[in-house]
């Protein structure tokens, strides 16, 4: 897959803005504007990105404007993503859902409760399209920033699971938006254990899409695959004294799963974060095919039972004072080896990178610390940033990507010759593993032997150095001081 060269801002700006649909060219004109002073500056605030008073006033009354809205602003970019989709062979829709936490701003109007009710804000639930192979982010294929609805006082525990079923529905609800592949191209959703949904996994086997979770819920099973979606009879549910003795015992996942002996081991590097470091894992890895049987009472109503593969990875000899990692997984892509197992495993582990957008979005946009009025402004704030944090998130892709690759093949050439001057080597002899840990090193990274490859923090920071070197040579060249 050819790897893009890195946009300025300005190109940024123009491919997710240009076509946005506002009503009034003025407006898009300005969103344009806007969206490159953010691009040049995603760290700081908004005063300081539009860098005067005349342009920050002229951002708040954009953002304040009715006829400018997230899901126009969203738009261009959700577009051009899908359209790339359309063009792989295999995509993977990674999703995750994050609480957005405006508690410091109590005067904001219009933002509901998150946590666990005594925080306001909002949920946003994101859908990352991925390629399996490099993990290139393509850019966001779906996106729904939304409201938790308040307990009502006196609730009960079957109306609060009724309410959090509905909120569940994001998950069906982005799938479908996205909707069908392509011919010639698949499309696999990917999900942590908010995404063990039976109706979720129905939405995607409607489609025509793949699916690859890891399994929360204990759920009923069978091994009777040769019967596919033949409805389970009313007898075989039933459970306890209302159980004929004859039919035995219902079969549960883990169970099921955890008897399986081991098919294969692997040694993977498990990634580190600040409650744990980096190790390597010695794990073992088994996968079996089988019915889910679809739950009972009203979200069941109607179901078949779903044929399904399950992969369980589980560590042998876990660190001492350490958990033992185990994921089981459950995926509508058949498994017919090892190989194939260990691709599942590596389809679940990438979907961390939906979870690192959310930190670029909370700590390099800063998103919970802006300032707006009502949830509204936020809203249409979010259709600036929501892109921009996957621009940061793609900075850190790119650095990754063909590392021995010249440089001036990727980056601007102006940010080649000042990365290549201070490396004191010419910039066609600079490779991009080493131009990036160069501009890594401009904003903290240490480069030590145990440290790995840079983070998009420090790349981040070192990008917006070498830019802020890049645009005082330029204003050099057309300025006198005589």
């Amino acid at each position: 897959m050819e790897q893009e060269r890195i946009q300025t801002a300005e190109q940024w700006a123009v491919l997710n803005y240009g076509t946005a649909l506002l009503a009034d060219t003025r407006h898009t004109a300005r969103a344009v504007q806007v969206a490159t002073s953010m691009a040049r500056f995603p760290m700081v605030s908004l005063p300081a990105q539009m860098r005067s008073q005349a342009g920050t006033k002229a951002a708040y009354r954009l953002l304040g404007s009715p006829k400018v809205t997230y899901e126009r602003l969203i738009q261009p970019h959700v577009q051009h993503t899908r359209m790339q989709m359309q063009h792989q062979k295999r995509v993977l829709l990674i999703q995750d859902m994050t609480e957005v936490d405006y508690q410091q701003h109590r005067a904001t109007t219009g933002l509901g409760p998150i946590g666990q009710g005594d925080h306001q804000g909002y949920l946003l639930q994101t859908v990352l399209a991925v390629s399996p192979t490099n993990r290139q982010v393509f850019g966001i294929a779906a996106q729904k920033p939304f409201l938790r609805q308040p307990a009502p006082e006196g609730e009960t525990t079957h109306q609060r699971e009724r309410r959090k079923q509905k909120e569940s529905q994001v998950w069906q609800e982005q799938a479908q938006s996205i909707g069908m592949a392509p011919a010639d191209c698949e499309y696999i959703h990917v999900g942590d254990r908010g995404s063990d949904i039976f109706a979720f996994m129905e939405v995607c086997q409607g489609l025509g899409c793949g699916f690859n979770l890891r399994v929360k819920h204990n759920r009923r099973v069978d091994l009777l695959v040769d019967q596919g979606n033949t409805p389970i009879p009313a007898a075989h549910r039933r459970r306890g004294k209302q159980r004929d003795a004859e039919l035995g015992p219902i079969n549960h996942l883990f169970e099921e799963v955890r008897g399986w002996a081991s098919q294969g081991q692997r040694t993977l590097t498990l990634d580190g974060n600040h409650k744990r470091p980096q190790r390597d894992a010695t794990l073992c890895v088994s996968w079996g095919t089988m019915r889910l049987w679809p739950p009972d009472g009203t979200s069941g109503k109607g179901a078949v039972p779903l044929v399904v593969t399950v992969v369980r990875t589980w560590e042998l000899d876990p660190p001492e004072g350490q958990d033992g990692l185990e994921w089981m997984l459950v995926t509508s892509v058949a498994v017919n080896n090892e190989e194939q197992a260990w691709e599942r495993v590596d389809w679940y582990r990438i979907r961390w990178i939906v979870e690192d957008y959310h930190q670029c979005l909370k700590t390099g946009c800063h998103i919970e610390a802006r300032q707006m009025q009502t949830y509204e402004g936020l809203r249409t704030l979010l259709g600036f940033l929501a892109p921009l944090a996957v621009r940061l998130l793609q900075l850190r892709e790119c650095a990754r990507q063909d590392p021995e690759r010249p440089a001036c093949e990727v980056l601007p050439m102006d940010v080649v010759k000042v990365v290549a001057y201070q490396a004191k080597v010419s910039p066609e002899r600079l490779t991009t593993r080493r131009c990036w840990h160069r501009i890594a090193q401009a904003g903290g990274y240490l480069g030590r032997k145990g440290d790995g490859e840079p983070g998009w923090k420090t790349l981040w920071k070192g990008w917006l150095y070498i830019q802020t070197l890049v645009e005082g040579i330029h204003l050099a060249s057309e300025l006198t001081l005589e």
